[in-house]
């Protein structure tokens, strides 16, 4: 351990790490060789000032980890249940990777997930310094990697013991190395900036520290600027109208218990547990921004006290850039709300009801350039409301990635009161959809429990790399009076043979048109039933077509 502890200082000498004889991930030798490789090592094009085009993404609080195996273990009780408990420590230095992009180093960091440690090292960079080159140095000799969604087209090639890969575009890629879930690196690229307030507001910055009084605003146009390093915040904050949030390049925000004084939402909820607003609420509110380089992490919650972001009825809202780790409720979701952009957000977690971004009975929404790994749906709508103002309709998700361990990864899912129309769900992918312990899963999803009508909903150029239950799963659920109108599955790409579910479980629910268009399963073109592997139930295959 003390070798992967080490493995920053001493990255110069990998051949060493080469002969290593303990794997902190597995505890023995891979095993794995890999004996292809390139004639020489890729060189940046970009000359001169690269230093100035590339800016890391830099987290000084985090530190090295004694014992990654225990930091790992802590997502499940010796009894095999899920671990849902606070944890004092929720990211710490990755021990296993060292990555520069164009030569510029690029730290590494650790997050549990269901399956082992997923690290992530984030740069802002200029469209000028692409196409730019990658290296990535790994403390074990893996063999081969893969980077999803493969879509990206972007390929790897080994020199040595170090990966190279030619990056063309601002974006989110993932390093899946022996194609191994468990060891994967995300490498987020994302267009460089820097702080600026909207004209006419005042900007008031928040040292780091511990902050055991109420952080408020004050007053409208007004920025609550977090400033680099730790922050400890034992108060929500809320949203006034015209009113931001900035985090700071290294400004890491940890959510402690709620004070006593502070509100609760729900003494007990369905699991006994109480709750109060998200850690950054807004309630009512327009023109409201949550935006910067900064990450929040909620590990130190016990389960399902906060949420990270939540906004209801509110309008003209963007939560841009940040990355959000171990939420114990849902982490971030928008009800009864319209013009919606969330962009740019690395989102992780592990435990039991840590849905990703979620569209709730809001309208004109989009979700943009994004990953998530969590323990629950990631990128979904649903209707919670009965009564509502707000038509459903026009959300967009686009170029989203998606890694759901424990349940869905795209699609409206469950929850489906209301009517909804124009879904899309568009350049996105799902690189591992983990999860097989019940029928209403899969990697795309439509699976309805309530009464709405659904109609044009699209799947277009959607990638599922793996699913271990079904990829593509239309399901109405026992009890429902739901109608599916119209949902087309466009340029879907397969990898496996598993089965695309079609279900009616209601005597009530009607499903209607769905339509696979010019769609693949390993690189074939699915011409028909059997190519796509339909599995129907209480289903007329007639309402299921192929193009």
């Amino acid at each position: 351990m003390k070798r992967a502890v080490c493995f920053f200082v001493v990255l110069c000498i990998l051949s060493a790490f080469c002969a290593c004889d303990a794997d902190p991930f597995s505890g023995g030798d891979t095993g794995t060789s890999y004996s292809g490789g390139i004639e020489e090592t890729p060189v940046n094009p970009t000359e001169g000032d690269i230093e100035d085009m590339i800016e890391p993404i830099v987290f000084d609080n985090l530190r090295s980890s004694a014992d990654m195996p225990a930091f790992i273990a802590g997502t499940e009780k010796p009894n095999g249940e899920h671990d849902n408990d606070a944890k004092q420590e929720g990211a710490v230095i990755s021990p296993y990777y060292d990555l520069s992009v164009g030569e510029i180093s690029i730290p590494c960091y650790a997050v549990r997930t269901t399956y082992g440690a997923h690290t992530f090292a984030c740069a802002d960079i200029l469209p000028e310094a692409f196409p730019v080159s990658v290296k990535i140095g790994y403390a074990y000799d893996i063999g081969a990697a893969t980077v999803l969604p493969e879509s990206s087209g972007v390929t790897v090639k080994k020199y040595g013991n170090e990966y190279y890969m030619q990056v063309a575009d601002q974006g989110n890629y993932t390093f899946v190395p022996n194609g191994e879930k468990e060891r994967a690196l995300t490498l987020f690229l994302r267009e460089k900036g820097g702080f600026s307030a909207p004209s006419g507001y005042d900007a008031v910055k928040i040292p780091a520290g511990r902050h055991n009084e109420k952080i408020e605003f004050g007053k409208e146009k007004r920025v609550l600027y977090f400033s680099k390093g730790e922050h400890v915040l034992k108060y929500g904050v809320e949203f006034l109208n015209d009113t931001a949030v900035y985090l700071e390049n290294g400004a890491y925000i940890y959510a402690e218990t709620p004070a006593d004084d502070e509100e609760k939402t729900m003494e007990a909820d369905w699991a006994g547990m109480p709750r109060w607003k998200a850690l950054f609420e807004g309630n009512g509110v327009n023109n409201v921004k949550i935006y910067g380089r900064g990450a929040i992490d909620l590990s130190r919650l016990d389960w399902h006290a906060r949420s990270a972001v939540r906004f209801d009825l509110s309008s003209d809202i963007t939560v841009e850039g940040v990355t959000v780790n171990n939420a114990p409720e849902w982490t971030m979701y928008f009800t009864r709300s319209e013009n919606i952009l969330v962009k740019d957000i690395l989102l992780f977690g592990y435990r039991q009801n840590s849905d990703g971004v979620c569209f709730a009975d809001s309208a004109n929404a989009l979700c943009k350039n994004c990953f998530a790994r969590s323990g629950d749906d990631l990128f979904e709508v649903k209707s919670m409301y009965g009564a509502c103002d707000i038509e459903i309709k026009d959300i967009r998700f686009e170029k989203c990635n998606a890694w759901p361990d424990k349940a869905r990864g795209l699609g409206i899912i469950s929850e489906s009161k209301r009517d909804m129309k124009n879904i899309y769900f568009i350049d996105c992918s799902v690189g591992y959809a983990s999860a097989d312990w019940m029928d209403a899963l899969g990697g795309v999803a439509v699976i309805l429990a309530d009464d709405a009508r659904v109609k044009d909903v699209y799947f277009e150029n959607t990638e599922i790399y793996s699913s271990a239950k079904y990829p593509v799963n239309v399901t109405i659920e026992e009890g429902s009076r739901a109608v599916i109108e119209k949902v087309v599955f466009k340029n879907l790409d397969i990898r496996g043979q598993k089965e695309v579910r079609v279900a009616n479980e209601s005597a009530q629910g009607i499903i209607g048109s769905l339509v696979f268009d010019s769609c693949r399963r390993d690189g074939a073109p699915v011409n028909g039933y059997a190519d796509l592997n339909l599995k129907l139930s209480n289903v007329n295959a007639s309402v299921v077509s192929i193009k």
